[in-house]
């Protein structure tokens, strides 16, 4: 028997007798559909990841294409050098360009290489190198020239028995021997910034001073005292050796003509008169105020 409320009463059925009225046994549900919005989240969801595969590609195609060869420096050559070895410069380039990674976009490309940290970082490596100029014979050229200026020698650095050459800015950019010396050359001594270096290549002799220096070099060779160089001593004085003669002292920041008229004049005067060739050094730093020394004497006032 089937209760109102669908329960089958065992006990009052027969042995044998079929049932009747019994529901059937739902083993499953229907399927329900998918809600709208599911179906929306899932169709984004496809289309972003078909965007990530095709942004892949297409990242990986402009490596690709970034490492062709027609797209890449293909060779270096060397123009201007004469005491640098267009070799070592050649071979330096090339290690700027590809330090033996592989980064995401070529570093030799052609359109992708800067062509003026490559000449700056050529200038800085070698001193003896004044400038450098890098530049490809049209856009989609793969032959790279640098165009070298090598530093020109324009006076001599010394300490002991080690000189340098020093170009006309004051920087020092080569080791020489004494027999480098000429006698259309200046030689150069002191500066603590130069001297306080084992090696003084790099360094460069008071730069903040050395175009007034140069003007009363050359004043002082114009009146008829040829000077041979300057010695710096500390960080406002130098001497100033003259040919085959004395030398003078002189600050830095006073005006070379003035020096210089104070130099004709006590030399001039009645006290050093004739005694040219016994005179040690004449001391301008102290503007009207000029002493002298002879050889053998004491320091002496020179007449107002």
């Amino acid at each position: 028997m089937l209760s109102k409320k669908g329960i089958v009463d065992l006990r009052k059925r027969k042995l044998g007798a079929p049932l009747r009225n019994v529901l059937p046994l739902r083993f499953s549900e229907r399927k329900k559909p998918t809600p709208l919005r599911v179906r929306r989240r899932r169709t984004r969801a496809l289309f972003a990841l078909g965007g990530l595969v095709l942004l892949a590609g297409s990242a990986s195609a402009i490596s690709y294409v970034s490492y062709l060869p027609r797209f890449n420096v293909s060779s270096i050559s060397i123009v201007g050098t004469t005491n640098v070895s267009p070799n070592l410069v050649e071979v330096y380039a090339q290690t700027q360009l590809h330090d033996g990674t592989h980064p995401y976009l070529s570093p030799e490309n052609i359109f992708l290489y800067n062509p003026d940290h490559l000449a700056r970082a050529i200038v800085g490596f070698f001193p003896r190198i004044k400038s450098a100029n890098v530049d490809r014979s049209s856009m989609l050229a793969t032959a790279v020239m640098i165009t070298i200026a090598e530093r020109q020698p324009f006076a001599l650095w010394c300490r002991t028995t080690d000189c340098y050459q020093m170009d006309d800015s004051g920087f020092i950019f080569a080791q020489t021997d004494g027999s480098a010396v000429s006698t259309t050359q200046y030689v150069f001594q002191g500066d603590v910034s130069a001297a306080s270096s084992s090696s003084a290549i790099g360094q460069s002799f008071v730069p903040a001073h050395l175009p007034g220096l140069l003007v009363l070099l050359q004043s002082l060779a114009q009146a008829g005292f040829p000077p041979q160089g300057a010695s710096v001593e500390g960080d406002q004085d130098f001497t100033v050796p003259l040919k085959d003669s004395f030398y003078i002292k002189a600050s830095f920041g006073a005006d070379s003509d003035t020096l210089v008229k104070n130099l004709q004049l006590i030399l001039t005067s009645e006290a050093l008169q004739g005694n040219l060739a016994r005179i040690e050094y004449v001391d301008l730093r102290f503007g009207d105020k000029v002493y002298y020394k002879l050889k053998g004497g004491n320091e002496t006032k020179a007449p107002q």
